[in-house]
């Protein structure tokens, strides 16, 4: 609270507690509405103080690190402002149309950007003034129409960490796409409003220019806060293409690591280099137990081969003797 200043009279005297018509109540924001008059709900200003005090925070805090918050508001009240705070915060801000897949299909959003970066390249160079007349003003015309679309988002080229919507309701698509795709959702809520998908919210006025611009003052105020203290310690934002933003260090000031390795003790280095050589003679033990066997393997073979000789004379003694026993027959006769 003593960072952030905010009176209750100040936020009564912008119009910040009326609410709805009590028929368009969301049965949600019951804990936020602090009574009801002439059928219009009345907010409670001192959970709006608490609950912007808190965002003013956790937006310090994402800057800090260097991460990137989408905002988001496309109502007429509010498209001027959401405009200026992107140009001086400079976070990516969309404050003509929400296009359906601006986070879910993210690449194929790029193609139109990619032709607005080519087209405001052209005319810086002067190549429309070359041009014929016709061609220049349509290229004019249609370099207009994707501006007011996407020159909030031309320089993004990932995906937000977090997002900040002006009227949940308005922007159902942007909350839904958000949340669909993980990235965690902030906004100002009304009391016909359904915050509870919601990480953190504003029960406030939406509706009321005055309330929109004193809270984007206010956020824009914490977001430059934690760009210093980022730069203060050295860390930039780096985008690394689809993946999203990541931070690295950028101080000089910084100690180098040392890579060498630690001294140690003579006796470690000894018993070290002995169990290296006792190594070394096993290997070569090793290698000559080999060479042994290898080299007595063809002698077995040679052993082999004559007992093979040995069966192969047999047959031929059998023969001889089966020749012999007739003839003796004979003599005995």
């Amino acid at each position: 609270m003593s960072k952030v200043n905010i009176s209750i009279e100040q936020l009564f005297e912008l119009g910040a507690h009326f609410g709805h018509r009590k028929r368009f109540w969301n049965p949600h924001m019951e804990d936020y509405i602090f009574c009801e008059k002439n059928n219009i709900h009345i907010i409670d200003l001192y959970k709006t103080q608490e609950k912007i005090v808190e965002l003013y925070e956790t937006f310090r805090k994402l800057s800090s690190v260097g991460n990137k918050v989408m905002i988001v508001g496309t109502k007429r009240v509010a498209s001027s402002y959401v405009s200026e705070f992107g140009e001086k915060t400079g976070m990516p801000y969309i404050s003509h149309r929400w296009l359906g897949g601006m986070l879910t299909n993210w690449k194929t959003i790029k193609v139109p950007i990619n032709k607005l970066l080519e087209y405001q390249e052209n005319k810086a160079s002067g190549e429309l003034e070359s041009m014929i007349k016709k061609e220049a003003v349509m290229l004019e015309k249609e370099m207009k129409k994707l501006s007011l679309v996407f020159d909030g988002v031309k320089d993004m080229k990932g995906l937000p960490d977090a997002l900040f919507v002006i009227d949940v309701e308005n922007e159902k698509i942007a909350v839904q796409e958000a949340l669909k795709m993980g990235i965690p959702v902030y906004g100002l809520v009304d009391t016909n409003s359904n915050p509870s998908n919601l990480t953190n919210f504003v029960p406030i006025n939406d509706d009321s220019s005055k309330t929109i611009k004193f809270v984007l003052n206010l956020l824009s105020e914490a977001i430059l806060e934690g760009q210093d203290s980022a730069r203060k310690q050295g860390l930039v934002q780096k985008l690394d293409g689809d993946k999203g933003p990541k931070v690295f260090s950028l101080n000089t000031t910084t100690k180098a690591v040392s890579v060498k390795a630690e001294e140690k003790p003579e006796a470690e280095v000894e018993a070290k280099a002995e169990v290296k050589e006792k190594a070394e003679v096993k290997k070569e033990e090793t290698v000559e137990t080999k060479k042994a066997t290898t080299a007595k393997k063809p002698a077995a073979k040679k052993a082999t081969t004559t007992k093979k000789a040995t069966t192969a004379k047999k047959p031929a003694a059998k023969k001889a003797t089966t020749a012999k026993k007739p003839a003796a027959k004979k003599t005995d006769k």
